[in-house]
Formats: structure tokens, C-alpha cells, sequence
């Protein structure tokens, strides 16, 4: 047998084996999966959960509220939530604050807002509400506001302000709140924006 051609074989042996050993640091990387179940189900377990409207637990005060970009409301005063800030005894004079529950007015979910003069000396203040929808996600979304009026005390359907939209569909039961705020006009009076709260058979999406 010729030099060159055992050269020529050990050359070719040579290769052969680096190629076995590479295959086999390959085959050693690589994950154990039985008919794609592991994957899929790491992808599945992966995904992100996704809000959607839903009844408030035990209807439990407080809350973070969020606007309809998404960002965080700082709501003062009673029943607030942990966005909104304490009330000053001393502020000035306090209002009633008044509101009626959520409630469907069809196709719409509906609130009011009014006011009463409680210990202040004013005679107009301005007010609005607004209406939350309540998130499996643990936060309330705000979804409408009433236009800023002012009014005189005492409500009634030509002294109060109105938060309505329209309702995607009525098969649920989704938690609302309706939720006021009262600016007396000419004098210093306590921040506090306090709501009502119900159960109304609309979702907004």
C-alpha cells in the first residue's frame, strides 16, 4: 500500500470522527421534547393574562383608579382608594356630595352627580361625575365623564350632571361606581370625591 494513500485514508478517518464527535455535542444541547408537548406548554404558560370586566370581590372599598390611558388617578378623600390623599379637617366648609348608583338606562350605564350645601355658605358649585368599570386585574378603568356644570343645591333632573356610555353588551354582571366631585364656587371646601357602587348588567369594553 502507497504513502499517499494511507495518507489519503487517515485524512478521510479523521474527518469522520471530528463530524461523529460534533454530531454528538449537537444531539447532547439539544431539549428533550415529546411530541412538542414541553414547548407548547412553556409558550402556553408564558402568556401574558388578560383583563377583562368583572364583579369586584366582597365589593371591597377603595381601589386604584386608572384613566383611559391607563395612568393612575389620584382620587382624594372618603372611600377614595390608595391613589387619593387624606382630607384636612380644616380645609373650609364640606358639601354633600351627591350621587345616585350605577345603573343601566338602555343602551347605556348611567350615573349622577349633585350637590347639597351641607356647612357652606355658597350658592353654586361646580360638579361631575364619572363611572369606573371594575378589572379582573384588581384595578377600576374610567370610561366616562359627565361635562363640568354649575349648579345650584338641592339636585334634581335640571341641577345635577350625567356620565353615561354605551354598553358593548348586557349578558354580564360587571361592578360599576359612580363617582363625584364637588367644587363649591367662591369658597375653600374639602376634597373628598366619594362614590356609590353597584352591580349593573353591562360591560364596556
Amino acid at each position: 500500500m502507497s504513502g499517499g494513500f494511507l495518507k489519503a485514508l487517515l485524512v478521510r478517518t479523521g474527518a469522520t470522527a471530528v463530524a461523529l464527535v460534533a454530531s454528538s455535542l449537537v444531539l447532547a444541547a439539544a431539549p428533550a421534547v415529546s411530541n412538542g408537548s414541553t414547548v407548547h406548554g412553556s409558550s402556553a404558560k408564558a402568556a401574558a393574562v388578560v383583563a377583562v370586566p368583572g364583579v369586584a370581590p366582597n365589593d371591597a372599598p377603595g381601589g386604584t383608579y386608572l384613566d383611559q390611558n391607563g395612568q393612575v388617578l389620584s382620587i382624594t378623600g372618603a372611600n377614595a382608594g390608595s391613589g387619593g390623599s387624606s382630607v384636612t379637617p380644616d380645609s373650609g366648609c364640606t358639601p354633600g356630595s351627591g350621587r345616585d348608583n350605577p345603573h343601566y338606562t338602555a343602551p347605556d350605564v348611567s350615573g349622577h352627580g349633585w350637590w347639597t350645601k351641607g356647612n357652606c355658605s355658597g350658592s353654586t358649585a361646580t360638579v361631575y361625575n364619572c363611572l369606573y368599570e371594575y378589572y379582573t386585574d384588581g384595578y377600576w378603568y374610567r370610561k366616562a365623564c359627565s361635562p363640568k356644570k354649575t349648579l345650584k343645591p338641592g339636585g334634581g333632573s335640571a341641577q345635577r350632571t350625567n356620565a353615561r356610555v354605551t354598553c358593548n353588551s348586557t349578558g354580564e354582571t360587571i361592578s360599576w361606581r359612580n363617582q363625584v366631585d364637588v367644587d363649591v364656587n367662591g369658597e375653600n371646601d374639602t376634597p373628598e370625591e366619594p362614590y356609590n357602587q353597584a352591580n349593573v348588567n353591562c360591560v364596556v369594553n
